[in-house]
């Protein structure tokens, strides 16, 4: 069977690698380079916890592939890095609920407060912060290997990478489709639509009815800490009433930082906002000592929902041979070893994969028209 795979972010590359061992694949990216959207520009850490009742499962399941060794590489995909996520006694029902519910597959989160927070991250300001959910086993991702990962071995199973090839048009033929793109047309029986914000058009194209994609611009920005080495500090999510932020520590003693905005966007290249990087500071300067006064550099990227806020993979109910690979929503890094197979399980007719299936997850969650 020949496949188009529309998109060349991290849904694209994982559909890619697991569907060129059995099929004829061609990746098709508008880009002149792969993953310059979204997942060139995210900041990801592998969670099993805080992620949803669907994306659980696929993160718990991904876990083996991401400490596993890889021949390719050089370096382990993941580095420890804890989560943290904080807010006040008005927050700490939702929490304890969260700790409560993520430790199902997840055992090693819980709920802390007191003088343990400070434990966890020394800057957090005490008569502010006074419970949260810590993952002990999170860990940051290199998220361009994890990419060039899943490219390498697309391109080692057969697959033909495309750069440069923005779809235009979509043709129905009578076995299969046509796209007519940049760099010439493609003949295909599948389209694996994994366009991430230009999902939703990929599906126009095709006559395909839309399943209401939103994205959402996120802007991030990282900030030098001078002689405060933020090594061993978690991610820091908050969930303080009106206080919404996250801080990561990263490498030269410096911190990425965002607002955690939403803000509804256009699919485009996403720009930072001065007044998401200026909230973003007020905000984590009200939650911890760190005074932050000046940025080093910003920039912004979209993240993609549907509805449901659930990602969504899987045959078009009305449409034979289009097949959805979207709405991850800003988990895609993370779920993306367990999507790329579930992505293979369905359009092969073999159904999810049945360690998936024992964590709970369910393809009538995941359908395109639930």
């Amino acid at each position: 069977m020949r496949i188009a795979v529309v998109g060349g972010g991290i849904g694209g590359a994982t559909s890619a690698c697991h569907l060129a061992p059995r099929h004829e694949v061609v990746l098709l990216e508008q880009e002149s380079e792969l993953a310059f959207h979204t997942t060139g520009r995210s900041a990801a850490v592998f969670m099993e916890g805080d992620v949803g009742p669907v994306m659980q499962p696929l993160a718990v399941g991904g876990r083996s592939f991401f400490e596993a060794d890889h021949p390719e590489l050089d370096a382990p995909l993941l580095d420890p890095m804890p989560t943290l996520t904080i807010g006040t006694d008005e927050e700490r029902q939702v929490l304890e609920a969260q700790a409560a519910f993520d430790r199902r597959l997840a055992p090693s989160i819980r709920f802390i407060e007191g003088s343990e927070l400070l434990d966890w991250c020394p800057v957090l300001r005490p008569e502010v912060v006074t419970c949260a959910v810590v993952e002990p086993t999170a860990a940051s991702i290199d998220v361009m290997a994890l990419h060039q990962l899943f490219v390498r071995r697309a391109v080692a199973a057969g697959a033909e990478i495309r750069r440069s090839s923005r779809v235009g048009t979509i043709e129905r033929l009578d076995h299969g489709w046509r796209l007519g793109t940049a760099t010439g047309p493609v003949d295909c029986d599948v389209i694996v639509n994994a366009a991430g914000a230009w999902g939703d058009h990929v599906a126009t194209l095709a006559g395909v009815e839309p399943i209401g994609l939103t994205p959402m611009r996120r802007t991030a920005f990282t900030t030098r800490l001078g002689d405060r080495d933020p090594a061993g500090w978690p991610l820091v999510y908050s969930l303080v009433g009106g206080r919404p932020c996250y801080f990561k520590p990263e490498a030269g003693n410096q911190l990425l930082c965002s607002l955690a905005d939403e803000t509804p966007s256009e699919p485009l290249d996403a720009r930072p906002e001065e007044i998401d990087v200026a909230r973003a500071i007020d905000n984590i300067n009200a939650i911890s000592t760190l005074d932050i006064r000046s940025v080093a550099t910003t920039w912004a990227g979209l993240r993609s929902f549907a509805p449901d806020r659930d990602p969504v993979f899987g045959w078009d109910d009305g449409t034979d041979g289009f097949f959805w690979m979207v709405g991850q929503g800003g988990w895609g890094i993370i779920s993306s070893p367990s999507a790329g197979r579930v992505a293979a399980g369905l359009v092969d007719g073999v159904g999810l994969p049945a360690d998936l299936v024992e964590l709970g997850l369910r393809p009538e969650a995941l359908a395109p028209r639930r």
